[in-house]
């Protein structure tokens, strides 16, 4: 099996555990991405994934393995990339299907037609909102790096401002304009076949913590289970849309959870980063099920957690660079997405992992505390 993303550690980490022979083309090679294929290859630092010639030279790359694989697994980035001049099968859901729900304004007309609950989206940056505060973003990008709340007239020309900085490639027609919806973040996880989607997992997510980034929206990991009371009927509006939009394989959807309930905020046509802390919680492997699902096939219903597990992404406060000492002392510590001696980690980046499992979720949360606290100290010497 060949995957194809930005990062792919925990996918082809799953399928090894499953018993594939993984084989991996990412942006980052860490080691533990390195330990569990039989080879891999490194994107260039230069590739523009939207130019018109990236799916030439990916094809060179997949090529250059000399390799005759059974299927290609597209990872974040390469979910909707023309793979069809090879002769192998591609995991992955249609692509215009794909392209509909990453495009999160497209995605509110469909929500809006089902009369699914969702935050009001803005047919423009420009139009002028009805209240404050309200969420600029890009309308096609996730992770929430580049996440702006504005809760005035000049908070939101200066968040269109920065983004398009941050964002060079960006123009105003990539962004969008979302009302600010306060609460919980969430997320289901689901494996769907052809006529049925089945959740397997409800995951809390870790946005903007404190302890482990500055940047106020940026993803930082995930617990499961989501233990709020909304669970089950975040599970229902999940199988209902997720069958509606004829997507296949595992596919996640980002709720916040409002004191009047669940809202959908965004769709995941893909393996998403709660993949350890389902695989942890549930004992399910993703990676065999997203296979399998291509066969007709689906898991066990939504409820079998076994335990709390928990996934946290330490981002680096200033530039440091990793050095042997450093990944020694890191790797006291149950970590994943572990960097390659020499890496640079610049400022607002992510460095590591740390897993941990137990009991319930407040033994779970005091360990990533515990063991990030740790890291931090060493990385920042």
């Amino acid at each position: 099996m060949l995957v194809i993303g930005f990062s792919t550690r925990n996918i082809v980490c799953s399928g090894s555990r499953a018993g594939y022979n993984m084989y991996t083309i990412d942006a980052f090679s860490d080691q533990d991405t390195i330990d569990c294929c039989i080879a891999t290859k490194e994107l260039p630092h230069e590739l523009d994934i939207r130019s018109k010639d990236a799916a030439e030279i990916i094809i060179d790359m997949i090529r250059s393995f000399d390799v005759d694989f059974d299927a290609i697994v597209p990872g974040s980035g390469f979910e909707v990339m023309d793979f069809t001049s090879l002769p192998w099968a591609i995991l992955a859901s249609d692509p215009k299907n794909i392209q509909m729900v990453q495009d999160k304004l497209a995605l509110s007309h469909k929500l809006s037609e089902l009369g699914l609950p969702h935050p009001h989206v803005y047919e423009s940056v420009d139009d002028e909102p009805d209240k404050f505060p309200v969420m600029i973003k890009p309308r096609k990008a996730g992770g929430g790096i580049l996440n702006r709340m504005a809760c005035n007239e000049q908070q939101l020309s200066r968040a269109v401002r920065d983004i398009l900085k941050n964002e060079p490639s960006f123009t105003r027609n990539d962004l969008m304009m979302q009302e600010f919806a306060l609460g919980e973040p969430a997320s289901v996880s689901l494996i769907a076949i052809k006529d049925k989607a089945v959740a397997v997992a409800v995951n809390e997510q870790l946005i903007g913590t404190p302890w482990l980034t500055r940047m106020e929206f940026a993803y930082c990991g995930n617990i499961t289970p989501y233990e709020g009371k909304y669970a089950e009927e975040m599970c229902k509006i999940s199988e209902k849309l997720i069958s509606e939009l004829g997507l296949l394989g595992s596919v996640g959807i980002d709720f916040i959870v409002t004191k009047d309930g669940p809202e959908i905020i965004e769709v995941n046509p893909r393996f998403q980063g709660s993949m350890d802390t389902v695989e942890m919680a549930t004992g399910i492997n993703l990676f065999d099920a997203h296979v399998k699902a291509f066969q007709g096939k689906t898991p066990q219903k939504y409820g079998k957690v076994q335990r709390s597990a928990g996934r946290c992404i330490i981002y680096a406060d200033k530039e440091i660079r990793i050095d042997a000492h450093v990944l020694k002392e890191m790797r006291k510590q149950r970590v994943a997405d572990i960097p390659q001696h020499g890496y640079v980690a610049f400022k607002d980046k992510p460095v590591i992992s740390v897993l941990q499992t137990g009991m319930n979720r407040s033994d779970v949360i005091d360990s990533l505390k515990r063991d990030s606290k740790n890291i931090k100290r060493i990385i920042m010497k």
